[in-house]
């Protein structure tokens, strides 16, 4: 059976976790392991029992594909370096910190044919795919969709070179953009800054030529842990809880659609009785999934497969540095805005 030789960049915390997932996975022959600190990736070699390797240049020599997991201000730079030595390339999200890197790192892997994925994990939710399976008409374009999304958690003093933009609304970015097929019109946005660095909290509003709009919260300054999503249209309203692995879709029945209730045909005192119960009567509730999954473990699966058989990636390179360059215009915005505001400053992002 072919293998994938496969290298990971960086050793921290995720980068610990892809390891896992590499050393376990039977399509992959797990080469070795690759970060600046040397007791890293030391601990992560020794392990898995492979190889360490000082630089990216000298892991590259030995393997087929790598995964980066490096902080996301470096994820241009070691992509690029990937990509240049004719490797595959699975990026931990952000792609990259700004849309013009990201869109480069696209374009390389398609000009040389190679497989760039990245880790957009929500992707892999089976309640997210439960979800779509309901959504045709919305990514087809034959209905507009209004998407309200939340994304929050305390403050884990992790991802500190990126706001929450590029933290954590990134996932319901790349999630929006897999739905709308329509471009974005207007983006507004609000942020707000705590810690002295990048946004701690964003919201912004999407606007798309279509008609759809979304709205979509990220704050790791929250003390409770939201990853929802919500998506209407004017036949069904969609719940997705991905912390919950849940999914639940609510539809008005056939008499509402089709005018039974309108204005013209009936009156409150004919309704009255009914109000109390009404919703529960005339809305029909599905419980979409709950299971239990492993999300780094099928974005793996995934890669791999992709490289191995050549099926299409759940998360192209070409839609994840859209999403990259939506959360630029996003941090764009409400720094625009905070600076007519006359507050503290959020700081620019680094260019990559």
């Amino acid at each position: 059976m072919k293998r994938v030789r496969l290298g990971v960049v960086g050793a921290g915390r995720l980068g610990g976790f892809h390891s896992s997932k590499a050393a376990n996975n039977p399509e992959v022959d797990f080469v070795g392991v690759s970060d600046v600190c040397e007791e890293n990736r030391k601990r992560v070699a020794s392990q898995w029992n492979v190889r360490e390797f000082a630089t990216v240049e000298e892991l590259l020599l030995n393997v087929d594909a790598v995964i980066v997991a490096a902080p996301s201000v470096l994820h241009a730079e070691i992509g690029r370096k990937v990509l240049m030595a004719g490797k595959h390339l699975l990026v931990e999200k952000p792609a990259t910190t700004t849309g013009a890197s990201a869109l480069e790192l696209a374009e390389i892997a398609k000009a040389k044919g190679l497989v760039m994925q990245v880790g957009h994990v929500e992707q892999h939710n089976p309640a997210w795919k439960a979800a779509k399976q309901y959504l045709a008409d919305v990514v087809s374009g034959a209905v507009p969709a209004y998407i309200d999304a939340s994304r929050t958690s305390g403050y884990t003093f992790r991802s500190t070179d990126v706001g929450a933009t590029f933290d954590l609304m990134i996932h319901d970015l790349e999630l929006v953009l897999s739905l709308i097929p329509s471009p974005i019109v207007r983006v507004s946005a609000f942020g707000v800054a705590q810690f002295g660095g990048y946004e701690d909290a964003s919201y912004a509003t999407l606007e798309f030529e279509n008609g759809s709009v979304a709205r979509l919260k990220a704050s790791r300054i929250e003390m409770e842990a939201v990853r929802q999503m919500t998506v209407r249209t004017a036949s069904q309203s969609i719940f997705v809880d991905f912390a919950a692995r849940s999914a639940k879709r609510v539809c008005p029945k056939r008499e509402i659609l089709e005018g039974a209730y309108s204005p013209e045909n009936v009156t409150y005192a004919q309704m009255a009785p009914r109000v109390k119960t009404f919703m529960q009567e005339e809305y029909e509730v599905e419980e979409l999934v709950r299971d239990p999954f492993d999300a780094l473990e099928l974005e793996m699966k995934d890669f791999v497969s992709a490289i191995l058989r050549g099926t299409p990636s759940v998360v192209p390179g070409e839609r994840a540095a859209r999403a990259v360059q939506v959360g630029e215009m996003i941090v764009h915005d409400l720094q625009a805005r905070a600076s007519r505001a006359q507050n503290a400053p959020v700081h620019t992002l680094k260019v990559a």
